[in-house]
């Protein structure tokens, strides 16, 4: 390939992660990945700060094709760029004719001509349903777009709000509607740009519907765990209110564990919880999960062996008993004492 041309350009812009290059020189007659340049482009973007995020400098650039049999673009010749620290790749199918660039977009199969070692994550691009190009975009389609970003931003907000349970619950009720008009959130449905007011309504609601049900249970437990300090105590107490905290969602026990000081979707959009009911759940969960952790330590049945086995992937279409459950555990060894079997204490690692 000759120096200095338009492809060749474009690849150095890629290997640098030239963003600003790449949106200058890219050509706006084009589509890339069937959205515009700009959409495409704030994808790349994306990918290039995760690779500066893990510490690589520039992409090295291997030429290959898109190896899907099945894969109507199977043959076609692109490139995979790879982090120069991190491994981390993403798969480009660069249609080319002369020295103009027509199309790219990713390809999940491909193969470089070169054997690549250690290879890490691979980059995905998302691209909207309702960005593609082909995607007819009627009035009515519009009115919806308009519709969930609004209601999204009405509790999302830049910089974050602090939520209390009685205006998340007021704004669940507000948007049913609206949320049904959309088709509710499905995991395997193609994104489009009201998923994110999808998915927040759809975690929302389970955490308004949680709440409401286990409120009373919640209040009473931390009533009932105040000065427990014998250990028989303490594994009645976990047991009589696992099916509490398995109820929770995912947003509040992160928050409870200290995992993060916010729920977010994806790397950005957080929220803050305050408020009386928020203090009592969260109080909850934090004893729960205390207590639980250290009576685990215990009574664990698996060595640190044992279980990177039993999660191996061979066994990954199994049904794998919940190992995060005390219960599980004190149930076992019950079974291996009457098989004349006792287990020591502390033979898992410490969680």
């Amino acid at each position: 390939m000759k120096q200095n041309t338009y492809v060749h350009n474009i690849l150095y812009y890629f290997t640098s992660m030239d963003i600003t290059q790449l949106r200058l020189q890219l050509k706006d007659e084009y589509t890339y990945e069937d959205t515009t340049k700009e959409i495409f482009l704030n994808e790349i973007e994306a990918i290039f700060e995760a690779h500066h995020n893990s510490g690589d400098t520039e992409l090295l650039i291997y030429p290959g094709v898109c190896n899907g049999k099945t894969c109507e673009n199977c043959g076609k010749k692109g490139f995979r760029f790879v982090g120069n620290n991190s491994k981390n790749h993403m798969d480009l199918i660069f249609e080319i004719e002369g020295d103009d660039i027509k199309d790219i977009y990713s390809c999940a199969e491909f193969k470089s001509d070169t054997e690549i070692k250690d290879l890490a994550t691979q980059a995905s691009i998302y691209i909207h349903l309702d960005d593609r190009v082909s995607f007819p975009k009627t009035p009515e389609y519009y009115a919806k777009v308009y519709s969930a970003q609004d209601a999204y931003n009405e509790l999302i907000t830049d910089p974050p709000r602090q939520l209390s349970f009685e205006e998340i619950n007021y704004w669940v009720e507000k948007h049913a509607l609206l949320y049904n008009r959309l088709g509710g959130f499905d995991v395997f449905s193609l994104l489009m740009r009201w998923t994110l007011f999808l998915m927040c309504y759809k975690d929302f609601k389970e955490l308004v519907s949680f709440i409401l049900d286990k409120m009373d249970e919640i209040r009473e437990a931390n009533q009932s765990v105040k000065g427990l300090t014998a250990e028989k105590e303490l594994i009645d107490w976990v047991l009589r209110y696992e099916d509490v905290y398995e109820d929770a969602t995912i947003d509040l026990i992160c928050i409870a564990d200290e995992r993060s000081e916010f729920y977010s979707y994806g790397k950005k959009d957080p929220y803050y919880l305050k408020g009386e009911i928020f203090d009592e759940v969260i109080l909850f969960l934090k004893n729960y999960i205390t207590n639980n952790d250290s009576l685990l330590n215990k009574y664990f049945i698996y060595t640190k062996e044992e279980e990177s086995e039993l999660y191996s992937i061979e066994n990954s279409d199994m049904d794998l008993p919940d190992l995060l459950s005390l219960r599980f555990h004190l149930e076992q060894r019950e079974v291996l004492k009457k098989t004349g079997v006792g287990l020591p204490f502390y033979i898992g690692r410490k969680r």
